[in-house]
């Protein structure tokens, strides 16, 4: 498993994650050009990204979100809470979850949680990658530890903690 941070804080977050062939994005808090160009940066066309999953609702993790998946045809996961305050996700494969949902993509494997955040159902994530094992965790906008991101946070290969 690979995994880029194309940007962390206030003004974006977002993280990309490969396995193989699969690639998913972990927020788009960019517009969609800043956000093909720090892809085309690091050698990464976004048609190539099967999906992008949201953490939550704030702008500097949504901004892109719902052109990015119009423009290059990417699903979008995000809980309920999540999707009823992302603006204009119209036109966009969406496809809603509860925390503690387990997602599948063609190459990784997604569990979520919650976490504490003032949103309005914000999660955290654990990627696997099938092939390897290998785990992933992204948590953003962490103002403490609870249970629950402890939980995501065990027995991972990497961590990928965020907060603002």
């Amino acid at each position: 498993m690979r995994a880029w941070v194309l940007g962390s804080g206030s003004g974006g977050n977002a993280v990309l994650l490969e396995a193989g062939e699969g690639r998913i994005l972990v927020d788009a808090g960019f517009g969609v050009r800043t956000l093909a160009g720090r892809l085309a940066a690091i050698g990464v066309a976004p048609e190539s990204i099967e999906a992008c999953v949201i953490t939550h609702e704030h702008t500097d993790h949504v901004k892109g979100a719902a052109a990015a998946a119009r423009k290059w045809g990417w699903a979008v996961h995000a809980t309920r809470g999540t999707i009823a305050g992302t603006p204009d996700l119209t036109g966009a494969r969406v496809h809603p979850f509860a925390a503690g949902a387990s997602l599948a993509f063609s190459t990784m494997d997604v569990a979520t949680a919650g976490t504490p955040h003032d949103a309005a159902e914000p999660v955290g994530v654990v990627v696997t990658a099938r092939a390897t094992g290998a785990r992933a965790t992204v948590c953003t906008d962490i103002g403490h530890v609870s249970d629950g991101v402890r939980a995501l946070c065990r027995d991972v290969d990497l961590l990928i903690l965020e907060s603002n």
